[in-house]
């Protein structure tokens, strides 16, 4: 797909930050994940996924001129969607020379080619954000805690720099539920950083370097833990883990097809078909294996 293809009028894509992506980011991920670099590239910087995000976040937090923190901007997107569509006053931060080292460049080129400040990416890191307490009313991420040296503290600092009755929406694999995006795989529940490797180097024969890097304690019973102990300092009331959406979204076989996630498409389809979705539904969160986790609270005074 060509950069003016994927371009919308809240967002510019240029050809260069989809040959930076494709040639980085999506050579990387070709053989842990078995998809083409282009596609890769394109899904990481269509503005639609942007607009999806704000739509999932909209029943907790109006984003109309609020000021927002993105803890991992990626290459700037939903940065530069987010200004543009809802006149936000925001923020990012990203780390550089870490991981993928050439996103925080990506991104505010991008931003700049879209007539925006590239100054709002920051280089940091969610676990020690560089803005005062109590200072944005919309504070998110999205499949950035999985990849963070201490994710409790992510989640600290998220609420920390919240203004009372802003909100948090933190978006993250589940690993009680079955599949994995990074690598496009399925797995049963994972208990251990140690049988996720094994797993995905002996039943899948990918390499497991990166698995080794992920953050497989995150779970329900994780997160509920961490927001209790969380609580005792900064007031909060968790809204929702992501449980109605995925219900909606099984019932509806409504699964988008970014990356890896046709597969569980097609069988989502073929459930619907048979009219197991819904069963499959309330057997997924009874045992606490939806996914993602879609980690939303709101600060108390």
């Amino acid at each position: 797909m060509t950069a003016a293809a994927l371009s919308t009028p809240h967002c510019t894509i240029t050809e260069d930050a989809l040959a930076r992506v494709r040639d980085g980011q999506g050579r990387y991920f070709e053989h842990l994940m078995r998809i083409d670099p282009a596609k890769f590239a394109a899904d990481t910087l269509d503005p639609r996924k942007a607009e999806d995000q704000a739509a999932v976040l909209a029943p907790y937090a109006d984003l109309a001129c609020k000021t927002v923190l993105e803890i991992g901007a990626g290459c700037g997107v939903t940065h530069i969607v987010w200004r543009r569509k809802f006149k936000v006053e925001a923020w990012g931060i990203e780390p550089e020379g870490e991981g993928f080292d050439q996103s925080a460049a990506i991104a505010r080129d991008l931003i700049a080619a879209n007539g925006l400040e590239p100054t709002r990416i920051v280089n940091a890191r969610g676990e020690n954000l560089p803005f005062p307490d109590r200072h944005f009313d919309v504070v998110y991420s999205s499949n950035v805690l999985e990849h963070t040296d201490d994710p409790a503290q992510v989640l600290r600092e998220a609420l920390r720099v919240l203004k009372p009755g802003g909100v948090a929406q933190i978006v993250c694999p589940n690993y009680r539920s079955y599949f994995d995006g990074h690598y496009a795989a399925f797995h049963p529940p994972i208990f251990s950083n140690a049988f996720f490797c094994w797993w995905m180097r002996w039943i899948y024969r990918r390499d497991p370097a990166f698995a080794t890097t992920i953050r497989t304690e995150i779970n329900p019973g994780w997160v509920r833990r961490n927001l209790g102990q969380i609580a005792r300092d900064i007031p909060h009331t968790t809204l929702t883990l992501g449980e109605d959406k995925f219900r909606e979204r099984m019932i509806a076989a409504d699964v988008a097809r970014w990356m890896g996630l046709g597969v569980v498409g097609r069988l989502l389809g073929i459930a619907k078909a048979l009219r197991l979705n819904r069963l499959a539904a309330w057997l997924l969160i009874a045992t606490g294996g939806w996914t993602p986790l879609i980690i939303t609270v709101r600060r108390g005074e």
